[in-house]
């Protein structure tokens, strides 16, 4: 049975009780003797920490430093099955020699619990290597292979706890969770709640026959490690089942010829590793569609979080969700010509 109905679980519980004794302890775990070098790294969801490990060098001259990232689990937001699955996954593409980043197993574990603080961590190995703000011809050809790669792997076995993604749960799952919460009380928001309703009826049918497999599910450019040997994948947090076209669009979620003529080279590697010839691209809008909702959602079962209200300080304003209220009509209109163009 999957767990995605009680996903977000207590949305309001946070990090407070996570010290840096808790941080140390859990970095113990390699039973190796630390440096005292922690650096808490930018992440909104989780809590991660670049930690330094010294190693006895064999001549027994010295420490070497290695360093290992420390991932603390938002409380509530995954089940122990669903963080499972993600690092069967990951371990799964390892044994295939896919370049992706899989946690350090201890104990026989990958998933390990802090018993003050319940929150569930762990530990992987830092890949060295930078973020690409555009990729050159060669490299769209690399990152459509490792795609195609990572899919032909996902497409072996199937998630049973991980989300799906469908107009269900991202679209209906999040209006109820923002009736619920109503971060404001502005008309624009309100209109918004009625139109989801729309966008959803729209949806429904057009997800109703699509093939589905394990996918990554945040493919974008910031999930993409460049090292010396090439582009590696990371980051599959928010791992799901669904169409592969999800993994297709937000590398290039752009209108414009450039971005269309970059997808299209793109593609045509994906296309070589995985022989699919046919790919249903004009579902990007319906994608682009949840993916805006989702992100609302987001953000208000984590507005508790003071984080969050320092980064997306223009949520509760008026202004904020008359724009969404624009875009979501807009969106509205782009699914109506999609859904007159699909072929049931």
């Amino acid at each position: 049975m999957a767990d995605h109905q009680n996903l977000w679980g207590e949305e309001t519980r946070h990090f407070h009780h996570l010290s840096p004794d808790h941080v140390m302890k859990a970095a113990e775990l390699f039973g190796k003797r630390l440096t005292g070098r922690v650096l808490a790294l930018n992440s909104l969801e989780n809590r991660v920490y670049d930690i330094e490990v010294a190693s006895v060098l064999d001549y027994g001259k010295g420490f070497s430093p290695t360093q290992f990232i420390l991932k603390f689990y938002r409380p509530g937001r995954w089940t122990e099955n669903q963080i499972l699955e993600e690092h069967r996954f990951l371990q799964t593409l390892q044994e295939f020699e896919v370049p992706v980043v899989a946690p350090i197993e201890f104990n026989n574990k990958t998933l390990h619990l802090d018993p003050e603080t319940k929150l569930w961590f762990s530990i992987f190995p830092k890949v060295q290597g930078r973020l690409k703000d555009e990729l050159l011809k060669d490299e769209l050809d690399q990152v459509g292979r490792l795609i195609g790669r990572i899919h032909n792997i996902g497409s072996m076995a199937n998630f049973n706890h991980r989300l799906p993604l469908n107009p269900v749960t991202f679209i209906d799952s999040n209006k109820t969770a923002l009736e619920n919460l109503k971060p404001v009380d502005h008309l624009s928001f309100n209109h918004y709640l009625q139109l989801l309703g729309q966008a959803s009826q729209i949806l429904k049918p057009i997800f109703q026959n699509l093939t589905v497999q394990r996918l990554h599910g945040d493919f974008h450019r910031g999930n993409i490690v460049w090292t010396s040997a090439g582009p590696m994948a990371v980051d599959f947090d928010d791992c799901l089942t669904g169409p592969v076209e999800q993994d297709l669009w937000l590398l290039f979620p752009g209108k414009d010829q450039y971005s269309l003529e970059d997808r299209e080279r793109f593609i045509s590697a994906y296309k070589e590793m995985t022989r699919k010839d046919i790919l249903r691209m004009n579902l990007t809008e319906a994608f682009r569609t949840m993916r805006m909702v989702h992100f609302n959602a987001w953000i208000a079962k984590r507005w508790e979080d003071h984080s969050f209200q320092r980064v997306f300080p223009q949520f509760i304003s008026a202004n904020y969700w008359d724009q969404e209220l624009i875009d979501l009509r807009i969106q509205i209109s782009a699914l109506q010509d999609l859904g007159m163009s699909i072929e049931y």
